[in-house]
C-alpha cells in the first residue's frame, strides 16, 4: 500500500516539476527573443534617428513581458500546487478505503 502512495506522490512531483522546468525554460525564450530584438533595434537606431525613445519603448515592452511570464509562472506554479494536493488527497483516500473495514 506504501509504495502505491509514493507513486502517486512521485508522478504527481515529476509531473510539477515538468511543468516548472517548461515555464522557464518558455520565459527564457521568450527574454532570448526580447534582447535580440531588442538589439537589432538599438543597431538599426544608432544608424540613425531616436536611440532613446526607441530603447523606452523597448524597456516598456520587455518590463510588460516580464510581468506577464511572471504571472503566467505563477500561475502555473499554483496549478501545480493544486495537482499535487489533489493527489495527495487521492492518495489518503485509497489508503484509508484499504485500511478501514467497511
Amino acid at each position: 500500500m506504501g509504495e502505491r502512495l509514493q507513486k502517486l506522490l512521485d508522478g504527481a512531483e515529476s509531473e510539477a516539476e515538468r511543468k516548472v522546468a517548461e515555464a522557464k525554460r518558455r520565459a527564457k525564450e521568450i527574454i532570448s527573443q526580447a534582447r535580440t530584438d531588442a538589439e537589432n533595434k538599438r543597431a538599426r537606431a544608432q544608424r540613425g534617428r531616436g536611440i532613446d525613445d526607441l530603447i523606452q519603448a523597448e524597456e516598456s515592452k520587455a518590463k510588460k513581458e516580464a510581468a506577464e511570464i511572471m504571472k503566467d509562472y505563477k500561475n502555473k506554479a499554483e496549478a501545480t500546487k493544486n495537482v499535487l494536493e489533489e493527489r495527495f488527497e487521492e492518495a489518503v483516500n485509497l489508503v484509508l478505503k484499504e485500511v478501514l473495514p467497511r
